[in-house]
Parts: structure tokens; sequence; C-alpha cells
């Protein structure tokens, strides 16, 4: 036997003693925290401006709602700082911000994958705007016109970053830039 062969039939047999070891079905895994990917200066060299610590607002256990059992979605804020008076009337009372949205699926299940795969199906139906542009961050990443979404194994996660007196083109450039901090730590 080559050592070709020989190499091929020993992956071969230790991912089938792995698998057969492996506890079947989806495995469920510690939450994630949204917060604890990016700190508060980072976000605020990558937007320019001064962000207010950052603010987390956890889903949780979000098996209900997304149908799948052992999800976790973790949000985190960051607030601009600004003299505008809050208006009460707008997201977040018309301030300027960042939003980090995390999920950590359960193991094995594919549901990074079909996050993803949700935002080519949205901008089909019309619910989104823009057509979802390929990025090269992490396992697969998107740009889909208000932010990016990133894949890496099991978890998943949005980043946009909301400013109305910025142009959607530098927006993305906040995005992208917050996305690519984000991935190497999931």
């Amino acid at each position: 036997m080559t050592f070709r062969k020989t190499l091929i039939a020993a992956l071969c047999i230790t991912g089938a003693a792995m698998a057969a070891d492996a506890p079947q079905g989806p495995q469920k895994t510690a939450p994630i925290n949204a917060c604890s990917l990016l700190t508060d200066a980072e976000v605020a060299a990558a937007i320019g401006a001064k962000v207010t610590p950052a603010q987390r607002k956890d889903e949780g256990d979000i098996s209900e709602s997304s149908g799948v059992k052992g999800a976790y979605s973790s949000t985190c804020f960051w607030k601009v700082i600004s003299d505008k008076p809050d208006n009460p009337d707008k997201p977040m009372g018309g301030a300027t911000f960042a939003i980090l949205n995390a999920m950590q699926w359960p193991v094995g299940s594919g549901e990074a994958k079909k996050f993803l795969e949700g935002f080519y199906d949205a901008a089909k139906q019309g619910v989104i705007d823009q057509k979802p542009v390929q990025l090269k961050i992490a396992d697969d990443a998107i740009w889909w016109g208000d932010g990016v979404a990133v894949r890496k194994g099991d978890r998943s996660f949005g980043v946009s970053v909301f400013w109305p007196d910025k142009k959607r083109e530098e927006r993305r450039t906040f995005e992208e830039a917050l996305a690519r901090k984000i991935a190497p730590r999931l």
C-alpha cells in the first residue's frame, strides 16, 4: 500500500471511530455572549465616534421561536455619544448605534448556515432591498445592505451600524471592520 493510501485509510478509520464515539444529535453548548466579542474601544475605533459602554440584552434560549432546540441568542448595543436629545418615536430614541446579535446553534445542526441562507431568501422575497454580497470572513459571510452576517462553525452573528447621517457604503465599511474583529473570537 502506498503512503497516500495508508494515510487515507488511517483518516477514514479515525473518522469512523470518532463518529462512533460521538454522541448522536445536536449537542448543547454554553450560551454565547455578544458583548464579550468586541470591546467598547474597538467599536469606537471602527466607527470613529465615542460610544457608551456595551449593553447586553440577550433573548437567551430561542428554542421555541427558532424551532431549534438548544439555540441561544445574545445581543449587544453601543450607542454613539451625542448631544442630540432622544426622540421616543424613533428606534433607540433616534440614537446612532452599533448592534451585534450573536447566535450559538446546537453543534452539528447546520443552523448557522441556514441563518446566512435566510438573507438570500429575504432578498428574493423583497424583504430586504439588497442582494447579499459575499465577503471573505470566517466560513461564510455576506453584506446584506444594512449589516454584515457571518457564519463560523455552529455560530453566526449579524452586526449593523445604524447611522442615518452616513451613506450605506460608509456604514458597510464600519460593519465589515467590526465583523473582521468578531469572527476570530467565535
